[in-house]
């Protein structure tokens, strides 16, 4: 628990009251939609592990260019979700990326972790507006990733607020990533007790309905780290497919939470590397029916509006599975 219990409920994006509410209480005094308590371990809909559909977020962070735009579309045969940059972007390719049905998020300007609340600001609403420039419409950029992971703590949300962001994906973990307690994403309503992560930290005031997807560190031998490359001793197509399957086997055998893969602009120009993370995405397509790789906007729409594996062909987030890409480079389930 945070040593600070103040909280704040915010009348606006900039004015914000404080008022001393309890610890969040699963149905109660967070519901869903718009609320969900961190420590809520139920499955959202209240449906079976069994009926949920496995969800994985394959994610990308900081600049695209003609430099690494070839590599990211070999490894994909579904969507994903990039976090941009403006810094070293070309922003044509970010719009030919939204046209394909990827989500464009948004990290800092740079690339780097911003030194006051003012600068947060400033580096979110320029990359924002940088990429609503590019033609991607401004209502689609709902998510945001810290740099490195390090989460921003207030000054970072009082940017999310001020930008109209309406998720963050920044927060890893290496105490909530075993199958028995994998989280379900959250919101900051009541963020007094909420979970630390391990660089930076969350936020201590209240941000009514903006969620975190929170990013369980991947394990290999004994080693833990949330981005593939930190993981030591993965030397083989081998390694990297049994990193990831690994991981995922904890989410598909426990509730199905969500199921976060990021992707490093280093860790695909290794063959190896790319092998293994594309046969792991080929397997889990192949052999489990019930699992699909979507943007995190599309999870966080499940996650609000919950439907069973059985009714999953008839639900609008899923929709873009069923297309045939024009430019014929993939298709998806």
């Amino acid at each position: 628990m945070h040593p600070a219990t103040l909280f704040v409920v915010c009348l606006t994006a900039l004015t914000c009251v404080t008022s001393t509410q309890g610890q969040c209480v699963p149905g109660d005094n967070c519901n869903p939609p718009d609320c969900r308590c961190w420590n809520d371990f139920s499955v959202p809909g209240g449906f079976d592990p069994l009926d949920v559909p496995q969800v994985v977020l394959i994610t990308f962070q900081y600049a695209i260019s003609t430099v690494n735009e070839a590599t990211y579309l070999r490894l994909f045969e579904a969507v994903g979700t990039f976090y941009v940059q403006s810094t070293n972007t070309d922003f044509t390719i970010v719009k030919e990326l939204s046209d394909l049905g990827f989500e464009i998020g948004i990290t800092t300007a740079d690339g780097t972790v911003p030194q006051s609340e003012a600068d947060w600001r400033t580096s979110l609403t320029e990359v924002r507006d940088a990429v609503v420039a590019s033609g991607v419409p401004a209502e689609q950029i709902t998510g945001f990733r810290a740099p490195s992971l390090q989460s921003g703590g207030d000054p970072e949300f009082s940017a999310l607020a001020v930008s109209q962001l309406q998720y963050d994906a920044s927060c890893s973990t290496t105490t909530y990533d075993q199958e028995a307690n994998l989280l379900w994403p959250y919101t900051y309503d009541f963020p007094a007790d909420a979970p630390l992560c391990n660089g930076g930290s969350p936020p201590i005031t209240e941000y009514p309905g903006i969620w975190q997807f929170t990013v369980p560190d991947l394990q290999f031998n004994g080693v833990k780290c949330a981005t593939p490359p930190a993981c030591t001793g993965v030397l083989t197509q081998r390694d990297v497919f049994n990193l990831f399957y690994d991981s995922f086997v904890n989410h598909y055998q426990g509730r199905r939470t969500p199921f976060v893969i990021i992707i490093t602009p280093d860790w695909l120009l290794e063959q190896y590397r790319m092998d293994g993370t594309r046969q792991f995405l080929q397997f889990i397509r192949a052999a489990f029916e019930d699992t699909w790789i979507l943007t995190t906007s599309q999870s966080l729409e499940w996650i609000k509006n919950p439907v069973s594996n059985a009714n999953t062909t008839d639900y609008a987030p899923g929709h873009v599975l069923d297309q045939v890409w024009r430019n014929g480079l993939f298709t998806c389930r």
